[in-house]
């Protein structure tokens, strides 16, 4: 058995090229660093070819699309909880729906609201993704931590201060909706 030196080879892939083209090309990954190599330089350099040769069969090879603050899509708002089972559900459907367009990875937004609606949806906006969809990376709340007096279109009898600093937030997003470390 060989082991895996990490090295991934995209073959018979195209890749799109800023004026809208097409390329053939074979990419090469390094999937234990999470970045895209050049072929020849790897080659020459580390002396090796990659353990794994993925053929794409003349498919098209682009990154995804991250979006950074989705209220919603195809008519579900990630800021409207009824009960757990629609919420899980309209997240789902978004996941697997908006794929389509691109979107890889997501943050479900939240609008500022009352603050009983948030510990609710924010243990469910934990990240999430089934094997054809989209990742739910985690939250992304714009309120109701937010200076009266630059509010925008946010609602003043939502707006909170946060006198207690990061217990503000605790309080109200609930603690173990936030996350001290990264994972």
């Amino acid at each position: 058995m060989t082991l895996s030196n990490g090295l991934v080879c995209f073959t018979n892939c195209l890749i799109p090229l800023e004026d809208g083209s097409l390329v053939e090309q074979d990419v090469w990954f390094d999937e234990k660093r999470g970045v895209i190599l050049d072929a020849q330089k790897t080659f020459f350099s580390r002396r090796e070819r990659p353990s794994r040769i993925v053929d794409l069969h003349g498919n098209i090879l682009s990154p995804g699309f991250i979006d950074i603050q989705l209220n919603g899509a195809y008519n579900f708002d990630f800021s409207i909880y009824e009960n757990d089972e629609s919420y899980r559900e309209g997240m789902k459907l978004v996941a697997e729906r908006i794929i389509e367009t691109g979107v890889t990875s997501l943050l479900p937004t939240l609008i500022t609201q009352d603050k009983t609606v948030y510990p609710k949806i924010l243990s469910l906006l934990q990240p999430f993704s089934t094997p054809k969809s989209a990742t739910l990376l985690g939250w992304h709340a714009e309120g109701p931590f937010i200076n009266h007096d630059k509010r925008g279109a946010h609602a003043p009898p939502f707006l909170l201060t946060a006198p207690e600093g990061i217990k503000s937030f605790e309080d109200i997003y609930g603690e173990r909706n936030l996350a001290e470390n990264e994972d």
